[in-house]
């Protein structure tokens, strides 16, 4: 008797590459004016609240300039501090002075080779 697995059956999706990046951020000062500047600066962001942290999410690209949100936080934000509220990401990270990008494809052109 012979049997056929209904899902081995199915041919393979191939979805192409995913436009989605995202990041999780702890609740903290540091990430509520992270929020009021991706609302302020990027509409087209998803923010949504899970109880204890934040997920933000937009095609293509998020970025972050610590300047702009030390100025909404009311002092200086540095890139480290700002990866320590951090609790993932997805997507192809650039940490630069005073600015984190997260990418949806390999960026700068640097990381190409």
């Amino acid at each position: 008797m012979t049997t056929t697995n209904p899902q081995s059956a199915q041919p393979a999706v191939d979805h192409g590459p995913r436009e989605t990046v995202g990041i999780s951020m702890m609740q903290s000062a540091e990430t509520e004016a992270t929020v009021e500047y991706v609302r302020d600066t990027m509409p087209d962001a998803r923010i949504s609240f899970r109880d204890v942290y934040y997920k933000i999410e937009r095609d293509g690209l998020l970025e972050f300039d610590m300047a702009q949100i030390g100025e909404r936080l009311g002092r200086d934000i540095d890139t480290d501090l700002f990866l320590v509220s951090m609790a993932s990401y997805y997507g192809r990270m650039d940490v630069s002075d005073g600015m984190i990008r997260i990418y949806s494809e390999i960026q700068p052109e640097r990381f190409r080779e």
